[in-house]
């Protein structure tokens, strides 16, 4: 062992004095090569321009028309048209004349008002006869024809829920490229993007068809409360200002089939094949999993199921990225380079079946992203020249931006530039580049080891690269999942690495079934059975990590001008030369202090102690009523809505998170109708509630399954039930009244709506009253005490003929009447009769979203959510 030792000190002297040598002879040549390094790597001009175009988007969208019109300027596009054209103009002329410092500003400036107006005309801009301008809130009948822009889709039903009020089947969604719209016996021209959903299964229906409609026409829903997901905004950015509904494939009519000379044909063709070949090959419950990993078709995949993923941290796996394009190319490399095929043409043939695969699962941004930077590394090792990470991440965005301006403002595209920029810089970290450092000795040492060992070694030292890596980029990608998805998923940094392999397994086996299936039915049948068993470990590998306690917590979220300022300090940080980079341990600091402003106001939320608000939130056909008490405390009024209970829970948490709320103090759950409890267990795993109040009436035995799920999940939670009834009067801690006026403990005859808790609510003279669903013989019951003039009262049963609108608005004398529900053909009378009797003012959340009270001292202050619809 000593002379084995002694021989490597011998070879690791020679070594070392060889390295020396060459050192002092060529010293000042390598320190020159190093310097000429530096200068590239922070030569890469497509960042700038990158950052000169997003920097005019961004203007574009937050400069918006009042502020023009009060600078006197009617239209941007003029201006910032003729500002690019002058700019780019101006870069022209000094360029030519070898100014380059002053060439330099008017590029800039030129391509930041190209970016503006290519964001203006795509945001902004739509013809005169675009199918969204025929399209209102409300929907409406309508009978159009249209272009199919691709096969119809299927989404799955949606399983068997007690709390679901509404069963949901299969559907198929088709979007459609509207060409014409009847208008009684005539048809009108008419242009725009819209997408269809229908109950059923559309067939016989391709890219490039056209088809006549007959649905239901409603402008995209924008957000309805405070905080909750903007649909109108994200439809838009596609171009989308409307959408379609149809009860029966019938409703679908093909006219005419499209012309193969379409691109879209042709590539829609490849994606129904590719459909095909997976369900004949994988088990039936991973096939829509392997279609939306393998294709990007998640529609394919439960609701449900999708959370999952999300709460893991592994919704990524779920859209065809970067990760999938690069195991496709790097599979393709490899099965071109077996000796048939040269280097260069593997490497253009690469880069077309890349383009190819991004066309057929729908060219997403996170794809083009992927397909793009493909491209320009193949071009790169095509032409022999070295590839600089900033540019090519830069020209990715370039094609995403100029394909989609507002793709810059979804929160897909951010976080995947925002994943593949932290890889990038993990890579020029020297941690990552074993080997170049590293001493003679060390290393020979090292390569003398056993193979066993060197191989552990190698797979440590693989494996610790690769959690540093993940954990590097989900710190990054953290404030912003908490952001847009009030998420925070430290089980992510555990599961990433571990699924690496197992992903990898399943996606090579995947390809290897699209590609040889339809060929070779054997070698389809072996890849697909790799493939199925890689995806059942996935589907329990992400069960099992979602089920551990606190593998992920839902937040509040740091404000945008937050988000907004940490993100331009690290790019700052990053692309800065090192000699003005601050200190290590002054941005350690600073970024603390940075997370302290962003994330502990919400956690120390503390209110007013003269402030209380009533907010009655738009959750449909159902009811969620929020106040929110002096002193911090916060009680919330039913929770729920006809059909999803998933999708009134996002709701409310959506507009407690908005507020800073990460708790309930108290819920009461007026009756048992589904419409105003079924969203209360999803609540219950996003925010701790210390007590539920109910009726007496409400858990009475027999209880059905969606009574039964409530109760269980109550008690699950920690959740105190306490029955209250009329003459109670319920604990604020604050000098705000709440007196239950109604069930008596012994309940009523009648159904659970004439059982329904009435609240009223008093607070320095204004008072609010809270009925629920109250119906004969309650409403008797109620109105035969003496009258109860209040200022706000929320019209019982969602504004029902039923609830004696007459009788009730003079024992009640509202100011403001404010009906809980959906667009009903039956309310405008209500209305009148409320207006008529009380002179009150009608208020309804399924025209004006949330509609929020304020109590500041002696005055009631009233707005709504949408002002302007």
């Amino acid at each position: 062992m000593s002379s084995e030792t002694s021989t490597l000190r011998r070879k690791s002297t020679a070594s070392a004095a060889r390295a020396a040598a060459l050192r002092a002879s060529g010293g000042d040549a390598a320190g020159a090569a190093h310097g000429d390094e530096d200068v590239a790597q922070r030569y890469q001009p497509l960042a700038v321009v990158l950052a000169a175009l997003c920097l005019g988007i961004v203007l574009s969208r937050y400069v918006t028309p009042n502020d023009l019109h009060a600078a006197g300027i009617r239209s941007s596009l003029p201006v910032t048209c003729i500002a690019a054209v002058v700019a780019i103009a101006g870069w022209g002329v000094l360029w030519i004349r070898n100014q380059q410092r002053l060439a330099t500003p008017c590029l800039l400036v030129g391509l930041a008002m190209t970016g503006a107006t290519a964001h203006h005309m795509w945001w902004h801009l739509y013809a005169v006869d675009e199918l969204g301008r025929f399209a209102r809130l409300e929907s409406q009948p309508v009978c159009i024809e249209a272009i199919a822009q691709g096969a119809p889709r299927t989404l799955p039903a949606v399983g068997y829920d007690p709390l679901s009020t509404i069963p949901q089947g299969e559907r198929s969604l088709l979007r459609l490229r509207a060409t014409s719209i009847r208008d009684g016996k005539q048809w009108r021209p008419a242009s725009g993007n819209v997408q269809l959903l229908v109950d059923g299964h559309v067939l016989g229906v391709g890219a490039g068809d056209r088809v006549r409609v007959f649905g239901q026409l409603a402008r995209v829903m924008p957000a309805p409360n405070p905080g909750e997901f903007d649909r109108a905004r994200y439809a838009r950015a596609d171009r989308e200002l409307c959408s379609l509904a149809a009860g029966y494939p019938d409703c679908v009519v093909p006219l005419a089939r499209g012309s193969w000379w379409s691109w879209q044909r042709p590539i829609d063709a490849l994606r129904r094949q590719g459909d095909e070949v997976l369900a004949r090959h994988v088990a039936a419950p991973n096939v829509g999993l392997a279609s939306a990993i393998l294709l990007g078709e998640r529609e394919q995949i439960t609701t449900q199921r999708t959370e999952t993923y999300i709460t893991t941290g592994t919704v990524h796996l779920l859209v065809v990225s970067g990760l999938h394009i690069g195991f496709l190319a790097a599979g393709l490399v490899a099965a071109l380079r077996v000796g048939w095929l040269s280097r260069r043409t593997a490497l253009l043939l690469v880069a077309f079946l890349v383009v190819i695969y991004a066309l057929v699962t729908g060219a997403r941004p996170p794809t083009v992203r992927a397909a793009v930077f493909i491209g320009v590394v193949s071009l790169a090792a095509y032409s022999g020249r070295r590839l600089l990470a900033a540019n090519a991440i830069a020209a990715s965005a370039l094609v995403v931006l100029a394909l989609n301006p507002a793709d810059l403002f979804r929160v897909g595209p951010q976080l995947s530039f925002l994943a593949v920029g932290t890889l990038a810089w993990c890579g020029s970290l020297r941690w990552f580049q074993r080997g170049g450092e590293e001493d003679p000795l060390d290393r020979l040492i090292r390569e003398s080891r056993p193979l066993p060992v060197r191989a552990a070694r190698k797979t440590g030292w693989w494996f610790a690269r690769l959690f540093v890596a993940g954990a590097a980029i989900w710190l990054m990608a953290l404030p912003l999942v908490m952001a847009r998805f009030h998420l925070a998923t430290p089980v992510a940094l555990v599961l990433g690495p571990l699924l690496w392999l197992p992903v990898a397994f399943c996606l090579l086996c995947g390809f290897g079934t699209l590609l040889l299936g339809w060929l070779v039915p054997s070698a389809g049948t072996l890849f697909g059975a790799g493939c199925n068993a890689g995806l059942g470990l996935l589907e329990r590998a992400v069960q099992f990590s979602h089920d551990v306690p606190y593998s992920h917590f839902w937040v509040p979220g740091p404000a945008e001008w937050w988000l907004a300022a940490f993100y331009a300090a690290l790019l700052l940080v990053v692309m800065a030369p090192p000699r003005f980079r601050p200190p290590p341990r002054w941005c350690v600091g600073l970024l603390a202090g940075w997370m302290a402003v962003g994330f502990l106001p919400p956690l120390m939320r503390q209110s007013e102690s003269d402030h209380f608000a009533c907010t009655f939130l738009a959750v449909g056909h159902g009811s969620a009523t929020v106040l929110e008490l002096p002193g911090g405390r916060t009680m919330l009024y039913d929770a729920g809505r006809l059909g999803s209970p998933q999708g009134g829970a996002r709701s409310v948490a959506a507009f407690l998170w908005s507020r800073g709320i990460t708790r309930l103090d108290a819920l009461v759950i007026s009756h048992a109708d589904a419409d105003h409890y079924n969203s209360v267990p999803e609540l219950l795993v996003r925010f701790p509630v210390r007590v539920a109040y109910v009726s007496p009436m409400m858990f009475e035995e027999p209880l059905p399954r969606a009574l039964v799920a409530l109760r269980d999940s109550l008690s699950g939670a920690g959740t105190e039930i306490r029955e209250i009834w009329a003459g109670d009067r319920l604990a604020t801690g604050s000098d705000v009244d709440i007196q239950v006026m109604h069930p008596p403990r012994r309940g009523v005859l009648g159904s659970d709506n004439a059982n329904s808790l009435v609240l009223a609510v008093e607070y320095r003279g204004h008072r609010i009253l809270l009925p629920g669903d109250l119906e004969s013989p309650g409403l008797e019951d109620v109105t035969a005490e003496a009258p109860y003039d209040c200022d706000i009262l929320m019209a019982p049963h969602h504004g029902s003929r039923r609830s004696d609108p007459p009788g009730f608005a003079a024992w009640s004398s509202p100011e403001y009447v404010v009906i809980s529900g959906g667009f009903r053909d039956d309310i405008a009378p209500v209305a009148a009769t409320y207006r008529q009797v009380a002179h009150a003012r009608i208020l309804h959340t399924a025209a004006s979203g949330a509609i929020r009270f304020e109590l500041a001292g002696e005055r009631l202050k009233m707005k709504t959510w949408r002002a302007n619809y």
